[in-house]
């Protein structure tokens, strides 16, 4: 069986998608024939909240190493707290020993972290073996140049000049691409026509809905039997989503206004909804919330919860919401557990992102979409209408989701896709070898 080296800053038991990415991919990839050799990073060098009891659901004989990192305490004194950056140079230590010690015949690296890219470029120029990079968001995004200076991240005239270089010099020898939706690799492939990327969306392991539902959790924020109608996102909010946003809280006053007595009942919970360092505070969209005097039904936690804690969360609630971005790429990663979890599910999304797509095909939920041709605002009443419908529906309800379909995006799935990748991958450089 061939060997996989697969690099990852973060990993089970953090609880940030990319972590959660590769576990389902390498909790499969030994069925289609490749063995996964993980390198990720010791958990005590976290920032984020970690799942312990996650790691129950790894595979008990993965081979796992985990380095050690520059302790954040001390980059934070300079200004950064990258994982991949912090952990660079002890991959890059752990890799020339793995590669040579494992014979390792690939390396498979995801973003973000964004810096951990430039490992897969190294190792090839050491060892002469492929590598496949894995997109879960754009390395590089010119979004932030169109706002008001005020409204860009800060230090984002630097960070988009580091990620140039970086990409540009991670892509120059990749053998293939994979992303959650082309779209995420647009400019990529704009920059570089000779490569080709294969989809693989982020997918779900419903065996762990299986685990929780065996072991449930309390809820720490709501209590689901209280009789009030509980209305969860749980996942990070960005800038990018407030148009998005906006409709939706103007389809709560219109539900209000219209439905008083069912929508006088409704509690709509925004939970993890920032990335930020120490995110307690750091709140995305209670302003929002406040200016249109729904702080009394809206309420909103940035930090990060553990991953197993946010999936009791979905389990609990009443109805689900996801809310999409103006970007037309943005797919949300966080839509295959809001599926699995099988509660009524309301999607407000570009009409061009792969969840429309998703939704249409597994009937798993409510879809409104905008685009171009229709901005956000003018699907308020569609939107408020289909929170009515949800509302009403008896506790304990499901959507009418086709299982066989959906099938295709478990994490067995990707990680077929994936190993089908590091076959032509493989296969490739083998003939240029010989």
């Amino acid at each position: 069986m061939k060997q996989a080296l697969i690099i990852g800053a973060d990993f089970t038991p953090s609880s940030y998608p990319s972590a959660l990415r590769l576990r389902f991919l390498v909790s499969h990839l030994r069925e289609f024939g490749w063995e996964p050799v993980v390198l990720t990073t010791d958990p005590r060098y976290y920032e984020n909240a970690v799942d312990e009891e996650s790691q129950k659901l790894l595979p008990a004989d993965l081979d796992i190493t985990r380095t050690r990192a520059i302790p954040a305490a001390l980059t934070r004194k300079f200004h950064f707290g990258d994982l991949g950056l912090r952990s660079l140079w002890h991959h890059w230590r752990a890799m020339n020993a793995l590669i040579p010690q494992k014979k390792i015949d690939l390396v498979f690296i995801t973003v973000p972290p964004n810096y951990t890219m430039i490992l897969g470029r190294l190792a090839h120029r050491r060892f002469g073996i492929p590598y496949v990079l894995d997109y879960q968001d754009p390395v590089v995004t010119a979004y932030y140049w169109k706002l008001p200076r005020s409204q860009r991240p800060p230090k984002y005239a630097v960070v988009y000049a580091v990620a140039r270089w970086m990409e540009a010099f991670a892509v120059s020898k990749v053998a293939k691409l994979t992303a959650v939706s082309k779209g995420t690799v647009e400019s990529v492939l704009e920059k570089n026509p000779w490569l080709d990327v294969t989809e693989i969306p982020l997918g779900v392991e419903p065996s762990d809905f299986e685990y929780l539902r065996q072991h449930p959790r309390t809820n720490p924020v709501f209590d689901p039997a209280d009789g009030l109608l509980h209305v969860s996102c749980v996942g990070a909010i960005n800038i990018a989503m407030l148009p998005s946003l906006r409709a939706v809280f103007q389809a709560l006053l219109a539900g209000l206004e219209r439905w008083p007595e069912l929508f006088r009942r409704l509690r709509m919970h925004f939970v993890g909804t920032t990335y930020a360092y120490k995110a307690e505070g750091q709140h995305q969209l209670l302003a929002l919330s406040r200016e249109m005097k729904l702080d009394h039904c809206v309420d909103e936690r940035p930090e990060r919860v553990p991953y197993l804690t946010a999936m009791q969360i979905l389990l609990d609630s009443h109805v689900l919401v996801v809310v999409g971005s103006d970007l037309p790429h943005y797919t949300a990663s966080k839509i295959f557990p809001y599926i699995v979890a099988a509660r009524p599910l309301l999607v407000v999304f570009h009409e061009k992102s792969s969840v429309v797509t998703i939704l249409n095909e597994t009937r798993a939920g409510e879809v409104v979409t905008f685009g171009d041709s229709r901005p956000v605002l003018a699907a308020v009443d569609e939107i408020a209408q289909h929170l009515r419908n949800l509302l009403a529906l008896p506790p304990g309800s499901s959507p009418p989701t086709r299982w066989d379909v959906f099938e295709r995006y478990t994490g067995r799935a990707m990680a077929k896709r994936l190993a089908s990748v590091f076959d032509k991958a493989s296969d490739a450089s083998s003939g240029q070898d010989g």
